[in-house]
């Protein structure tokens, strides 16, 4: 009874975390899905070559892609590293006695391993850092309505030739297919760059931070969040600062999720204790 009464303190300890999560990804698809970017501000010129290019329908990384290796490339790592390759692991050696124990591994009864200890408070930071990091791209997206390069095509507008230079709302568009119209107004910030860079911005922080061995070993990381980036201005989906853009929003929110789990955090604190 009273290890269950400690693992039950154990998990209220994350309770505001379990709560940020579901809250963050249900706006997640409600903005995805149902909200639309402002559209009664949009202006622009059909001679403008910065949304001239063409429009790619076969993506090289879409966005379910995109997603699904932030999130499954990035689960896999800890949960092999965890639960099969412990021996790999640094820092979570069973050192009770020890009096420099990390901080973090204090927040768990003695019922609960270290390895599934952090196993745990890695999946909550991995959940946190992707929840929060759609919630303000998408926020953002919606809040700044920029056009992306491919704009034009999106639009078909139909307009009388040597009216060029004149601007223009989304009155002139004859885009039969409204989705793929307001997805053309959500090119800043990057949603594949944001989300490809918190989630290998997470892992190889984790691999670093955890696994033995020589850390240029982790660039794997690093190299595939530069790929899926370059995909973005290939495909002509975003403009070079929104990738920009993109990428920083996911780091940042690598290192606020990342402190609020694993900095300073002890059994029987308040979990805001960062």
């Amino acid at each position: 009874m009273f290890q269950d009464r400690l693992v039950t303190r154990y998990f209220k300890l994350y309770s505001l975390q379990y709560v940020c999560i579901g809250v963050c990804l249900f706006f997640f698809f409600y903005s995805e899905f149902i909200l639309v970017p402002r559209t009664n501000r949009v202006k622009f010129k059909l001679d403008d070559s910065s949304i001239s290019k063409s429009y790619v329908a076969d993506e090289v990384v879409s966005g379910a892609e995109c997603i699904g290796i932030s999130v499954l490339v990035s689960t896999f790592v800890v949960v092999v590293h965890c639960l099969v390759g412990d021996l790999s692991l640094k820092k979570v050696k069973d050192t009770s006695s020890n009096k420099n124990d990390p901080n973090w591994l204090t927040s768990r009864p003695r019922s609960i391993s270290k390895q599934m200890h952090l196993l745990h408070l890695s999946l909550v930071c991995l959940g946190l850092i992707l929840t929060i990091n759609g919630v303000i791209t998408n926020s953002l997206k919606l809040f700044i309505g920029n056009l992306r390069p491919d704009f034009l095509e999106r639009c078909q507008p139909m307009i009388p030739k040597g009216q060029e230079k004149e601007y223009y709302n989304l009155d002139v568009c004859k885009q039969a297919n409204k989705g793929i119209l307001h997805e053309g107004l959500k090119s800043t910030p990057s949603g594949h760059s944001s989300f490809i860079s918190s989630g290998m911005g997470f892992i190889f922080l984790w691999q670093c931070y955890f696994v033995n061995g020589n850390k240029v070993r982790h660039l794997w990381c690093v190299v595939l969040a530069v790929v899926v980036m370059i995909s973005r201005l290939t495909d002509h989906r975003h403009h070079w600062y929104d990738v920009l853009f993109g990428s920083s929003i996911g780091l940042a929110t690598v290192f606020l999720c990342w402190r609020w789990v694993f900095v300073n955090k002890q059994f029987g604190k308040s979990p805001l204790g960062v």
